[in-house]
């Protein structure tokens, strides 16, 4: 499996929902996944529930806040 599978990005953003709150921004710096709305989305549609909270985050310190989604694991599929 490549690193950039969605499979592999689906496993990294979970692993990282089990631990706390992840936005789009910490998913694309951290877990480098480019598109972490599609992730969100497949994963939803595997039956696990992730809600979805709007906030104001910085890409780098000094740069002005953009709107981004938080997403936050609520109850993993069984």
């Amino acid at each position: 499996m490549t690193r950039h599978s969605s499979t592999e990005q689906d496993r990294k953003m979970i692993e990282a929902l089990r631990n706390g709150p992840v936005s789009t921004i910490e998913a694309a710096r951290d877990l480098d996944i480019v598109q972490p709305p599609n992730t969100i989305r497949r994963l939803r549609k595997k039956g696990n529930e992730i809600r979805t909270y709007w906030t104001h985050q910085s890409t780098e310190p000094g740069r002005p806040p953009h709107r981004v989604a938080k997403y936050i694991l609520m109850r993993e599929a069984s």
